[in-house]
């Protein structure tokens, strides 16, 4: 995944971590207690100065009550393994 394409899915996720957050009504320094960061870790996270670790992506998403679902791009990838007979 490019630095583009990763800013990408990170400008559409995040702020519904922020908004999930706060319906919860939980602050920042709460969440890093609860996810066992350390201290403003996910204020940074939510302005973008520090990326979370794919675990610890999984761990916020988790401690905000939330799935992370998975679903295919629109456009469908040609298998290398697909029949032309």
């Amino acid at each position: 995944m490019s630095n583009k394409q990763l800013g990408i899915f990170f400008d559409s996720v995040i702020p519904q971590f922020v908004e999930r957050r706060k319906n919860l009504g939980l602050s920042q320094s709460r969440l890093d207690e609860m996810i066992g960061c350390a201290r403003g870790l996910v204020s940074k996270w939510e302005v973008g100065i520090r990326k979370p670790s794919g675990f610890l992506f999984c761990c916020w998403a988790n401690a905000l009550e939330c799935h992370i679902k998975i679903k295919p791009k629109k456009t469908e990838l040609k298998s290398e393994h697909t029949s032309t007979h």
